[in-house]
């Protein structure tokens, strides 16, 4: 029994541990998890799956149609009919009656209706293969923004890690000068002043390390929101800041038309127009309907099928419009102002497009000269620090020189990684902007 307990408490420990371990993810890898589990994603699916639904109900229009109507009615009263017959001896006229009703009476029908010509089941159906191809491109631009934000949202997160780890080692750093400086001061070496002085370089970059753990906790709570994951769940995330694509080559709008799937989904908005103002049209045109019906009736006094009749009967209707009020060529001129407003969309959209692309590539380029920058400032402010910190211990320069030389150094370390940063989110942008995401 004793043994028994003791398995059972060390398997306890070993799953505590394993539920306690963070979760692993580089960016494929969580990327893969949003496509699963971002809720945006799944709203454009539901689109996809009414495009379904939507076809079918154009398929419902053009397919024939059976109803089945049974009918039982019960005569409280016997019905007569009455007759003027000539009476065979006087010849004079004399009303007769005869009985034409039973107690019971079943009717029973079933009729088959199938619509033989109308323009708008044809516009139905184009309408639906055109509804399916705009919310299948709807749903590409969807998957490409909500990928565009997860890459971003994946890198802001190792920036505000590195944020953190920046605060973090200063605040180190500004403690352990603060320990030195107060040994020295305790053997007489330096004064007071430069103690105090230590003292409050270190305690101002505890508040930094604070807000600094603060951003990044709910930069990681976003991220889990974002891709679906339990915020009890431990998250790390694999990936470094510091590789970065190359700066891509420049394109023209016309040659991104064709891949951008939000521009392609107004294209087949405005077919979906123009076969609107088709479909409102035939408004003005007949319809020709054709229906086959077969009829059965029985009456008895009994609680029985007798007395029967029974008949096929083929139809056809034909509706012609004559007048409708002038609502069909309201409707009409409706469809023709819709497509009209979606052709400005396009055109706005085609200008929206040429003006991203060149506001990208600036902001790419501008990232991208930011980073050079940044990154040989980082190797001057950390030569100069090490100097400053010798000259500190050396009794050189004073510990106001010493804190600004670190927050030099810490400035141009934040500059470089927020570069960093901004020519990924750039570049992430241009990938959506040119379709380049698959």
């Amino acid at each position: 029994m004793k043994r028994m307990k003791q398995v059972l408490i060390y398997f306890t420990i070993l799953f505590t541990i394993a539920l306690t371990q963070a979760q692993s993810y580089d960016l494929d890898s969580f990327l893969s998890l949003v496509r699963q589990n971002n809720k945006d994603l799944k709203l454009a699916q539901k689109e996809l799956d009414m495009a379904k639904a939507v076809k079918k109900e154009a398929w419902a229009t053009a397919l024939p149609k059976i109803f089945a109507q049974g009918d039982y009615k019960r005569n409280l009263l016997e019905n007569y009919l009455y007759v003027d017959f000539p009476d065979f001896r006087t010849g004079q006229l004399v009303k007769q009656k005869f009985k034409i009703s039973r107690n019971n009476e079943f009717r029973f029908n079933t009729v088959l209706q199938q619509t033989l010509f109308s323009f708008k089941v044809g516009d139905a159906l184009r309408a639906a293969g055109q509804y399916a191809g705009l919310t299948a491109e709807a749903y590409r631009a969807s998957y490409q923004g909500v990928t565009t934000a997860a890459k971003k949202l994946f890198y802001q997160a190792l920036l505000l890690k590195k944020v953190m780890a920046i605060t973090e080692t200063a605040e180190k750093n500004a403690h352990e000068n603060y320990l030195h400086v107060k040994d020295k001061f305790d053997q007489g070496l330096v004064s007071e002043l430069e103690l105090l002085q230590a003292e409050v370089r270190w305690r101002n970059e505890i508040p930094k390390v604070t807000e600094a753990r603060k951003n990044y906790q709910i930069m990681m709570a976003n991220l889990k929101d974002f891709a679906g994951i339990p915020q009890d769940q431990p998250l790390k995330l694999q990936g470094s800041l510091e590789n970065y694509p190359p700066k891509p080559k420049y394109v023209q709008t016309d040659s991104v038309l064709t891949k951008r799937p939000d521009f392609k989904a107004l294209l087949w908005e405005k077919r979906l127009r123009q076969t609107n103002i088709s479909s409102q049209y035939a408004g003005y045109l007949p319809t020709l309907d054709g229906s086959f019906i077969f009829a059965y009736s029985s009456q008895s006094d009994a609680w029985k099928f007798e007395n029967e009749n029974k008949n096929f009967i083929i139809g056809l209707t034909l509706n012609i419009p004559i007048y409708t009020g002038g609502y069909t060529g309201a409707q009409v001129q409706k469809a023709k102002i819709d497509l009209a407003k979606t052709e400005i969309r396009i055109e706005k959209t085609k200008e929206k497009i040429n003006n991203d692309l060149k506001s990208l590539y600036l902001k790419i380029d501008e990232a991208e000269q930011r980073i050079a920058s940044a990154r040989a400032a980082v190797t001057t402010a950390q030569k100069a620090f090490q100097i400053a910190q010798t000259s500190a211990d050396n009794g050189v320069i004073t510990q106001l020189d010493l804190k600004q030389t670190r927050l030099y150094l810490d400035q141009a370390m934040l500059n470089y990684y927020f570069a960093i940063y901004d020519y990924l989110a750039a570049y992430f942008d241009w990938q959506q902007a040119t379709g380049e995401i698959n």
